[in-house]
């Protein structure tokens, strides 16, 4: 049986100020799914107590992990000195192996964290219990301002000047309350909107996938997108010993090169040109292009079979 979550959407207030040397939290903004009850926290050491006097398991929203995940790491390695949750026979620095989330000790953490530098998730565990930090702009990908118009929420965005001395513990104002309210109330009601539709995955994209999946059928979907890892070929021709290795780095995109005969020269008045993607009207049905599906076929030889 699962075990009970309550979820929660959260924003850190961190410290901007004219000759500071460090940065810290000064206020956290909190708030229950399904609830407006929120709460105020003066640092991100009272914070964490009060995820922790949940006694359950925690899923704790933030807009843009990347910022406030910094903090939770320097955190939990600085001041509380847990430990990676780390499979020690097979991790690397550049490629860390987690223990299965079921087998945690109490007092580690793990992350996931893409080499590209995208920011997932953080998970804890601790007195028995979870605590998962996960990032709602991976969920709702774009600003807070952008999703009170977008979802038309009751609450909306603030404006609050940034610059000011301020640190943990100190007096928090009445405006600013209002302000750090207001933030964690916009993506609350937009998680609430998204989970009502069945749409409380880590990312968009996997909510997608996973609608398209009903949409389409269990059969139909298999036949079409076979898991390639279990599609083996000739490692001593492909190098690979299955198809998913094979294709694996085409997601990466294409590479960039200098046309033979232009190395070396100047150019004068030229322009750049850049799309954010390429692949919706590559994949569309309007390009003329066809979509690869099912299992696929291998060759070798300088040729393309007709079938």
């Amino acid at each position: 049986m699962a075990k009970k979550y309550k979820y929660f959407s959260a924003d850190f207030e961190t410290t901007v100020y004219k000759g500071q040397v460090r940065t810290e939290v000064w206020a956290v903004g909190c708030v229950e799914l399904f609830t407006e009850d929120v709460t105020i926290h003066h640092s991100l050491p009272e914070f964490y107590d009060y995820l922790i006097a949940q006694d359950c398991n925690v899923c704790c929203y933030f807009h843009n992990l990347k910022f406030d995940g910094a903090f939770w790491l320097s955190f939990l390695l600085e001041v509380l000195q847990m430990k990676q949750s780390l499979l020690f026979e097979t991790s690397t620095e550049r490629n860390p192996q987690w223990i299965d989330k079921k087998k945690m000790q109490n007092n580690t953490f793990q992350y996931v964290i893409s080499d590209m530098g995208q920011w997932y998730s953080i998970t804890i565990k601790t007195h028995n219990h979870y605590i998962e930090l996960r990032d709602s702009l991976k969920l709702l990908p774009f600003s807070v301002k952008k999703i009170g118009e977008s979802f038309k929420t009751k609450h909306k965005k603030l404006e609050m000047k940034y610059e000011g001395f301020r640190y943990a513990g100190c007096e928090i104002t009445d405006k600013e309350q209002e302000y750090i309210k207001n933030d964690v109330l916009v993506v609350k009601e937009a998680l609430e909107f998204m989970f009502k539709e069945g749409h409380n995955k880590l990312t968009i994209g996997s909510c997608c996938l996973s609608e398209y999946k009903k949409i389409m059928g269990k059969d139909d979907y298999d036949m079409f997108f076979p898991d390639m890892t279990t599609v083996e070929i000739d490692s001593n021709k492909h190098r690979y010993d299955n198809a998913d290795a094979y294709i694996r780095k085409s997601y990466k995109g294409g590479w960039c090169y200098v046309v033979k005969g232009k190395e070396n020269q100047l150019k004068y008045n030229g322009i750049t040109a850049d799309v954010n993607s390429l692949y919706p009207s590559m994949m569309s049905s309007e390009s003329g292009n066809y979509y690869p599906v099912g299992k696929p076929m291998f060759w070798t030889g300088n040729y393309i079979p007709e079938e």
